[in-house]
């Protein structure tokens, strides 16, 4: 029979070193990178990539509860243009009613963002207010009643919760929450608690309040809402970029949480901290900034000109050349890598093909071929959430495994983050399949892997490829058997 977890009061915010004390010292070092880029931002761009994640955050909060689904068409189309039904009639569309959750959980992030601006204090009055927000448009929720029969029931809008509350896993293990006699204590302890840890990681004390939040579930419902929103506020007072936690991540989410119930922090503020490196990632994508409206056609020339100026020319020679010099010693390390799998590889597959082979090839800049694959690292790149600058090639290494008249090609990638020299690199990788004819890269060729936002390894111009070699080599581990193991399906 599953074990209860009983509701625990609020403990303090723990003490954590080793792999997550690395880890976080590596999301600072991506900070202080994003904090160069963001100051020469104009305040216009700094807005809209504002807006834009917040959107992103309004709309996934609400899927990730599964209280609607959309496509991924139309929630592109709504973070990139705005929350219309007009904007999302393009893409498939969506009903009046989700249009109105998802535009009032924008507008209590808006709230949340504009009052982690003004420096304004945690509270239990905020909290409240944020739940209104929130659920505005929210009527009822789904309780069950002394039969055990689902029913809805109105939602309290910022009103502690009056019935007790708990959750069961699916194995079966229920999790049981602060009883309502409590939440006000609790709360309060849960505030004092927060602000003693003034001098936690930003991300140790987000994942914190999260959890501890989610433990008391304080409302009857749309809690899980208000601590993402929680997170975000955490962050954002910290000069931390807005993380979001998306469909695709639910199931590392949930686990996560899961190891918090049982009293492990580690695999939650590992996850946002995984998340944290794909926003600030993203957040080096920034648009061109527009002419104005009206001018003529040289004019807006010659703005755009400028624009690109500025980025192109705003890093030092100094960093350009370390930025240089990691990518080459991580193609390096790939090249190494690449020649100790293929013999066995091809070694392998001789007991199925006797002419299977195995080759390495690799380019980089100035080299011509290092623009090669560049539709493939653009989407990729766009999977994963970052803009792939491809302006000089990217140092590519390939492997490509031959076997009953089919090619595997496996490339993996070192690429610059963002528009102009951020200082930025990421890692990312692609397969695909062919027949041996048409081998050359421009043709056309099966897609092997769906790359998501951690299929890659972010890296800044004055990281080690030493230090960093055990994620490259771990993403390269995973993407590479997916690869093969999608591949060999194909030749049967």
């Amino acid at each position: 029979m599953a074990k209860d977890i009983p509701w625990r009061s609020v403990e303090p915010v723990p003490e954590l070193n080793g792999d997550v004390a690395e880890l976080l010292a590596a999301i600072d070092s991506l900070r202080r990178v994003w904090d160069e880029n963001l100051a020469v931002a104009t305040p216009d761009e700094v807005e809209q990539a504002r807006k834009r994640s917040l959107r992103r955050h309004a709309i996934e909060t609400g899927i990730i509860e599964r209280l609607y689904d959309l496509d991924w068409g139309v929630t592109e189309a709504l973070v990139a243009e705005g929350l219309t039904l007009d904007v999302a009639a393009n893409e498939g569309g969506l009903t009046e009613d989700t249009l109105a959750v998802i535009r009032d959980q924008y507008s209590a992030l808006d709230y949340l963002a504009e009052a982690a601006r003004t420096g304004h204090e945690l509270s239990v009055h905020f909290i409240r207010e944020l739940h209104v927000l929130i659920t505005r448009h929210q009527p009822t929720y789904d309780a069950q009643d002394q039969f055990g029969r689902v029913v809805k029931v109105a939602l309290p809008h910022g009103e502690w919760k009056r019935q007790p509350n708990s959750v069961t896993r699916e194995d079966g293990v229920r999790i049981n929450f602060v009883p309502p006699e409590q939440v006000q204590s609790e709360m309060e302890l849960l505030l004092d608690r927060y602000a003693s840890a003034a001098s936690a990681h930003p991300v140790v004390r987000a994942a914190w309040l999260h959890h501890s939040f989610i433990s008391i579930h304080p409302f009857a419902d749309g809690n899980g809402r208000v601590a993402r929103a929680l997170t975000l506020l955490v962050l954002l007072q910290a000069h931390y970029a807005p993380l979001v936690v998306d469909r695709r991540q639910r199931a590392d989410y949930i686990a996560a949480l899961d190891s918090a119930n049982e009293g492990n922090l580690r695999p939650l503020v590992r996850f946002f901290a995984r998340l944290e490196r794909i926003a600030l990632t993203s957040a080096l994508t920034r648009p061109v900034e527009a002419a104005p409206v009206g001018v003529g056609a040289v004019d807006v020339a010659r703005a755009y000109a400028e624009r690109l100026r500025v980025l192109t020319q705003r890093r030092d020679d100094a960093q350009g050349k370390q930025t240089q010099a990691l990518a080459e010693a991580l193609q390096e390390k790939l090249w190494d890598y690449m020649g100790n799998v293929r013999d066995q590889f091809r070694d392998a597959f001789r007991a199925v093909d006797p002419a299977a082979n195995a080759t390495v090839y690799q380019a980089a800049p100035p080299d011509e071929r290092a623009f090669w694959w560049r539709a493939q690292l653009v989407r990729t790149a766009n999977a994963v959430d970052f803009y792939s600058n491809l302006r000089a090639g990217s140092w590519w290494t390939q492997l490509r495994l031959t076997v009953l008249g089919q090619t595997l090609r496996y490339v993996v990638a070192v690429q610059k983050v963002g528009r102009g020299e951020t200082g930025v690199l990421a890692v990312t990788s692609f397969a695909e399949s062919v027949e041996n004819h048409l081998e050359a890269e421009s043709s056309r060729a099966i897609s092997l892997l769906s790359p998501t936002p951690d299929d890659s390894v972010t890296l800044i111009y004055t990281d080690s490829a030493d230090a960093r070699w055990t994620e490259v080599c771990e993403l390269v581990d995973r993407t590479l058997a997916a690869a093969i193991a999608s591949f060999s399906n194909g030749l049967g």
